[in-house]
């Protein structure tokens, strides 16, 4: 059985995101789930001079310490203006400083996969992209992705249908196959 840490990388507390990983963790089956939500661990904006004067903020530490108890991720992020949204990369910019190259954020190239939605037709794609690029450099090895586009035509009373269902299951699986 292996620990796998869902990560809701909005901070939106009606986050279609959010959702898509609700939806997501609840076709994990023999393994332990939990959620970070980034919104549980507010930090001021990084800088050099901050983290000189101030040093780390205790959940920077938190959220490191968590990133070392599980052996896999699954990220749900939005797309702001086509990029990663300021509150997870600052997250991101703060806990890797807590590290080196020799021990990087999702040390020992830890699974993940990425996860994003949105109202528009793209679905965050271009974020899921840059995510994909960039996560080799903080340890993590990107396995899969998921991209739903125009979340509420897929999504009605509570559920999506049938085709997206099926995307998303099979993306889930998949990745799950790897661990």
């Amino acid at each position: 059985m292996k620990k796998i840490l869902t990560v809701s990388a909005s901070n939106s507390k009606h986050s279609i995101n959010r959702t898509l990983l609700e939806l997501a963790s609840s076709k994990i089956e023999g393994h332990e789930v939990a959620l970070l939500d980034i919104r549980d661990y507010q930090m001021p904006f990084f800088s050099l001079d901050r983290e000189e004067s101030e040093g780390h903020p205790e959940t920077a530490k938190q959220v490191r310490a968590l990133f070392a108890e599980y052996d896999a991720f699954i990220i749900s992020s939005p797309e702001h203006n086509g990029s990663i949204p300021a509150e997870f990369k600052n997250l991101i910019d703060w806990v890797s400083r807590l590290g080196d190259l020799q021990n990087p954020m999702f040390a020992t190239k830890k699974p993940v996969l990425l996860l994003s939605a949105s109202p528009g037709p793209n679905g965050g794609a271009t974020n899921v992209q840059t995510l994909t690029k960039l996560m080799p450099w903080w340890g993590a090895d990107v396995k899969g992705s998921f991209s739903l586009g125009s979340f509420y035509d897929h999504f009605v009373d509570g559920k999506l249908n049938t085709e997206k269902e099926q995307e998303l299951t099979n993306t889930v699986t998949a990745f799950i196959n790897t661990l």
